[in-house]
């Protein structure tokens, strides 16, 4: 039973080719009725062969596969190294939106007026030490870096 199904499998497999190795015959006959055979007709009409051409051979389909083969591969390669590069991206721009939040907490905290912001003066009069100011500058300032980083990843 074996045998058998080895040589069913075998003239399945040998079928399009067989199917392809025929001659094709155009015959057109005296009202102009075109007809393909793989018999030349016996008719009075006039006969042209159609020369065929083979189908590719197996190594070049076997070349063909191995290229889409290298073409999936660099397409998979490309598409990871997006996700990567993407991946990347966002959790750049989330720890930029996370220094960007944390820099403008610290300048609202900067600016709350403590008891050692102010230089008491004789006559029971205060004014603000410049220091506040500087630490107010300073904390602008990285605002102002953190908020230029984020845009820079976010990309406008």
């Amino acid at each position: 039973m074996d045998i058998r199904i080895t040589v069913l499998a075998s003239l399945i497999a040998a079928l399009p080719a067989l199917l392809q190795a025929g001659d094709v015959y155009r015959s057109v006959d005296a009202e102009g009725n075109v007809t393909y055979t793989d018999t030349p007709p016996k008719t009075d009409s006039t006969v042209e062969k159609i020369e065929i051409q083979p189908g590719p051979s197996e190594a070049s389909k076997l070349d063909t596969e191995e290229r889409n083969a290298a073409i999936r591969k660099a397409m998979e390669e490309a598409r990871a190294k997006r996700l990567e590069k993407k991946a990347s991206r966002e959790e750049r721009l989330s720890k930029a939106r996370e220094e960007l939040e944390d820099a403008e907490a610290d300048l609202e905290r900067t600016k709350e007026l403590g008891e050692d912001d102010r230089q008491y003066l004789s006559g029971g009069r205060s004014r603000i030490k410049p220091e506040y100011f500087d630490r107010i500058k300073e904390a602008e300032d990285k605002v102002e870096a953190a908020r230029k980083n984020f845009k820079e990843i976010r990309g406008y």
